[in-house]
């Protein structure tokens, strides 16, 4: 499935080594811990600075024990709110430790995590992080029901929609893309400074290909 929309917002993870590293012995810097794949936790776009569309970005620098937990972190930040976010994307995920011959040791992790808001504040955007995930309908994904459906709601000043219309198309479909539009939340349209009610333009390109990704769209 493919989902299109005039404007998004996106957490996007990226590394450098730079910055200063917290108060911790010189053996501690010199070896690095490993976030675990399987057990992060999960980085929150602040709310405050998405319904603006700020960017920006966070450097943090934790002390991980030899156990695979964060001790402590220190963050420099564009903003406080992005500082915050990537302080709890750390202490809610778990790290694989650092290893001195062959016995785990304390070691540090260091990543710079920017924030980008894509999308124009003239228009409403899909607030990703406070919304349900679509679903493929099972009727539809076993019988490969498929087809495109654009969707047409008027986003209040509080972001939520209201009064959606579907393009034709088959029915199970259309009421699946009515659900997902209807149910999402927007960050609204922005005049002066202010949220305005705006009409937002979406679609969804439902495909038969999907049965082993019935999750909701990637």
């Amino acid at each position: 499935m493919h989902f299109s929309r005039s404007g998004m917002a996106l957490a996007v993870f990226g590394l450098i080594a730079v910055a200063p590293s917290p108060a911790h012995s010189d053996d501690t810097a010199s070896v690095t811990a490993v976030l675990d794949p399987s057990h992060h936790g999960r980085l929150v776009y602040p709310p405050a600075e998405l319904e603006l569309r700020h960017s920006g970005s966070a450097h943090i620098i934790c002390v991980i024990t030899k156990e695979g937990q964060p001790q402590s972190c220190e963050t420099s930040a564009s903003a406080p709110d992005f500082a915050l976010a990537a302080q709890a994307y750390a202490y809610s995920s778990k790290f694989l430790p650092a290893y001195q011959d062959s016995k785990p040791i304390e070691g540090r992790w260091e990543k710079t995590i920017p924030f980008e808001a894509r999308g124009t504040a003239t228009l409403p955007v899909v607030d990703h992080e406070h919304s349900p995930r679509p679903y493929y309908p099972d009727f539809a994904n076993d019988r490969n029901i498929t087809g495109r459906v654009a969707v047409t709601c008027q986003v209040d000043t509080a972001g939520i929609a209201h009064d959606c219309t579907a393009s034709p198309g088959p029915e199970i479909l259309r009421r699946a893309s009515l659900a997902y539009f209807t149910l999402a939340r927007y960050l609204p349209a922005m005049k002066d400074g202010q949220p305005i009610s705006a009409p937002y333009h979406g679609n969804i390109n439902w495909e038969s290909d999907a049965k082993d990704r019935n999750d909701g769209f990637r």
